[in-house]
């Protein structure tokens, strides 16, 4: 009797690895992280700069040659940060018509014209008090003139080629004003991503770098909170959809793995995991392997694109062993 029940037993509904050939074993399996799921972040520094602290800050003079390598490894996507210009209270420099942001994504589209480029669209890098926002003189957040600013940035990026622009800054309205823009302007084919960002001390080391510590010391009131991390995340990803958004990004990664979950299945738009600045150093200590798996989860758990400092090490390491 237990002979026949189990000769009729039904089959299981997935590979048993113990009664599965290698060779069926592989007719069904899939890579688990290929490098086109990979996108860089990319630090354009001046140059004479010292950019060894995070993968991916280079000197202006090295932009060409890190993307057209990282084009190479398999790696389709970049997000550009720009350092090292004049700041004042009215972010000025961020309009200029020839600032570093603009000749980045320019170099990056004339040396790899099929990566995509996204770009960081906020105050921090521009403001002389480091805050994402433009405030008025009694120290309140100028909403309309914060507007006018990420707008003129936006269509003044996607002018030099930007695919893509993230508004950093979680301001209600920003993203309605950003996209209004870029439409007014004749880019509608250019793409929205704004970020889902929860406060945490695994942004410190891009922060450091790129001087973007705000005089108040942090960003609360633009970020989310961790203790609410799974509501609120999900509620603020459904006004930004609203808002005009066509994709988005959910940083950081490492301790909100539960949130990328909830926020997959309650979305179907194309979701990007940032694995922040903070999480390199963790990263390292779990060396190359370790990078990969880690990496692969966050596919898993439904990112369409992780963005990571460790590409370009995980894309040589996938490029190596490859089958």
């Amino acid at each position: 009797m237990t002979a026949l029940t189990e000769r009729t037993a039904p089959a299981p509904d997935g590979i048993n690895p113990s009664r599965a050939r290698d060779v069926v074993r592989a007719l069904y399996s899939r890579p688990p992280l290929t490098a086109a799921d990979l996108s860089a972040p990319l630090l354009s520094m001046p140059d004479g700069a010292l950019t060894t602290s995070l993968p991916g800050a280079v000197q202006f003079a090295d932009v060409p040659a890190t993307v057209a390598r990282w084009a190479a490894l398999g790696i389709r996507g970049v997000k550009v940060f720009a350092f090292g210009h004049n700041r004042d209270e009215h972010a000025t420099g961020a309009t200029a018509p020839d600032n570093r942001m603009i000749r980045t994504i320019q170099a990056v589209k004339k040396e790899a014209p099929t990566t995509a480029v996204t770009t960081e669209v906020c105050g921090c890098s521009w403001t002389d008090h480091g805050q994402c926002v433009l405030r008025t003189d009694a120290g309140d957040i100028d909403l309309e003139a914060t507007y006018r600013l990420m707008g003129t940035m936006a269509v003044m990026h996607a002018e030099a080629g930007a695919d893509c622009v993230s508004p950093t800054a979680m301001l209600d309205g920003s993203i309605r004003a950003v996209r209004q823009a870029l439409d007014d302007a004749g880019h509608r084919d250019v793409g929205v991503n704004p970020n889902l960002a929860i406060h945490t001390s695994l942004y410190g080391p891009f922060k450091t770098l790129m001087q973007t510590d705000p005089r108040s010391g942090h960003r609360r009131g633009l970020q989310l909170e961790p203790g609410r991390a799974q509501q609120d995340t999900l509620l603020q990803a459904r006004r930004w959809i609203a808002e005009g958004a066509d994709s988005l990004t959910l940083q950081p990664v490492m301790t909100t793995g539960d949130v990328l979950v909830r926020l997959r299945d309650d979305q179907k738009v194309p979701l990007v995991a940032y694995s922040t600045s903070g999480e390199w150093s963790a990263l390292k200590a779990l060396g190359t392997a370790g990078m990969v798996e880690y990496l692969a989860m966050l596919v898993r758990a439904g990112a369409d694109q992780v963005l990571t400092f460790a590409a370009e090490t995980v894309a040589e390491h996938l490029e190596a062993h490859r089958a």
